[in-house]
């Protein structure tokens, strides 16, 4: 039996339909995550916005649950469902770029990495997330942290409208003038209002970064961390200043890591500036170069494109299984660096990591009940993800990542990014949504009140 492109199974429906006698069901089903070996009985990839609401009408008509697909990339594997419907977007990968009003048009199923490549023909960018092969809906729904964030904000701080298909199959624009709630809503709230199958984007100039890139042994881990606190505190810590690190087994995908530092437990850290004076950065990260004296590293300038490509291959879908736990802290005291640094010391995987990444500048610009996302007041995001690739490891790496995240948790100040959520969490809604709750499920209660989309950190309606 082959897959039709034109099917009766759903009316009105013009793309593909897959089921389980299909031969390409296994490719159709498969996510980034390889923990989550979920068999859907549909999956719908859909070729316009009048699919998603006929895929939709049918899994309802039906009692099926519904996953919502755009790179197959959260983590807990809500982009597919055992026994529902998959609305798989990926065919609405469109992205247009207007240069002249800067503009970006993006498909509900694009990949960042074509947002990416569509904004820089032109010298712009649109602030995203790190890695190319995620999806451009569910990084934006959650909030979207990435390279750019302190300088131009979160992903949806660039967010000018969208188009979604509603659990009713209504298709509506929400805009700062229309649906305003459901604007609000979309930008931090995650999936749990409708389908998203067109976002546009206010891109700003931006081609190359300065980056400094370091490693050192473990011993040294708690002065580079303290660097990072004083740095990133300090009142005139430019916008444009990003501070990353990662407690990790030394890379050796990295060209500038020596032979001997490959696979030693230590402290990796990138220090990228993407401010407009190139040359005050290059100042600025020669000085903390000096500061940090790594054992390994390097200064250099990347295009914008060259960077946020660099972990692709590493982090290929299909290729990990992967579990996460995250949260916010406000400040990194000695207390909290020792618990870090003791975790950092028990790491397993070669691709797992405790990463610290710096919060605040630009993305404190926006006033606090702007949009749904909570954690603005936040100064860093931790973030714990387990990622291995030999199944045999997944209780060692499960086990390391809760306990970790156990010992990180008295010195957190509350809350998560509901895109580096596990699933597991206890009332993971107001761990994912705080104080805009309340008003996530007014708006919840207006759009979807019945609930069809709950496959997320999922908000009951008011």
């Amino acid at each position: 039996m082959t897959t039709s492109p034109v099917t009766p199974a759903i009316p009105g429906f013009t793309g593909t339909v897959t089921t389980a006698s299909d031969p390409g069901y296994d490719a159709a089903r498969a996510v980034w995550n390889v923990m989550h070996d979920r068999r859907p009985a549909v999956v719908a990839r859909c070729a316009s916005p009048r699919d998603v609401a006929a895929a939709i009408g049918h899994a309802r008509a039906r009692g099926m649950p519904i996953a919502v697909r755009c790179g197959g990339h959260s983590l807990p594997g809500y982009s597919t469902v055992d026994d529902g419907l998959v609305v798989d977007l990926r065919s609405l990968s469109h992205v247009e770029v207007d240069p002249r009003t800067r503009r970006v048009r993006v498909g509900g199923g694009a990949a960042l990495g074509a947002v990416d490549a569509a904004a820089q023909a032109h010298g712009l960018v649109v602030p995203v997330g790190v890695v190319s092969h995620t999806g451009v809906g569910g990084l934006t729904l959650g909030g979207g942290v990435g390279r750019l964030m302190r300088r131009f904000g979160l992903t949806i701080d660039s967010l000018l409208s969208a188009e979604v298909v509603l659990a009713d199959g209504r298709r509506v624009r929400a805009s700062a003038d229309e649906h305003p709630d459901l604007f609000w809503g979309l930008r931090g709230g995650g999936g749990n209002f409708g389908v998203v199958t067109e976002f546009e984007f206010q891109a700003r100039p931006l081609q190359q970064l300065v980056v400094l890139a370091t490693f050192h042994r473990l011993n040294q881990a708690r002065e580079v961390l303290r660097l990072g606190e004083s740095t990133m505190s300090a009142p005139d810590a430019p916008d444009a200043l990003l501070w990353t690190s990662f407690l990790r087994r030394g890379p050796d995908f990295a060209p500038w890591m020596p032979p001997e530092l490959a696979g030693e437990r230590g402290i990796m850290s990138l220090i990228e500036w993407s401010g407009e004076d190139l040359e005050a950065g290059r100042a600025i990260l020669s000085d903390l170069q000096r500061e940090l004296r790594a054992p390994a590293g390097e200064l250099t300038d990347l295009p914008y494109l060259a960077i946020q490509t660099v972990t692709d291959a590493l982090l290929a879908p299909g290729t990990l299984h992967a579990y996460v736990k995250a949260g916010f802290a406000a400040a990194l005291d000695d207390a909290f660096i020792d618990a870090l640094v003791d975790r950092g010391g028990q790491v397993g995987s070669p691709l797992s990591v405790i990463e610290v990444l710096s919060m605040g500048g630009a993305i404190r610009h926006v006033p606090a009940r702007a949009t749904a996302f909570p954690h603005r007041d936040a100064r860093w995001l931790i973030n714990v993800p387990g990622q291995w690739r030999d199944p045999a490891e997944t209780g060692r790496e499960v086990a390391w990542v809760r306990e970790t995240f156990a010992a990180l948790t008295p010195h957190l100040s509350g809350g998560a990014y509901s895109n580096f959520m596990e699933g597991d969490e206890t009332e993971a809604a107001g761990v994912a949504y705080g104080e805009t709750l309340a008003r996530l499920a007014r708006v919840k209660a207006a759009y979807d009140p019945d609930n069809v989309f709950r496959l997320n950190q999922n908000v009951a309606p008011a």
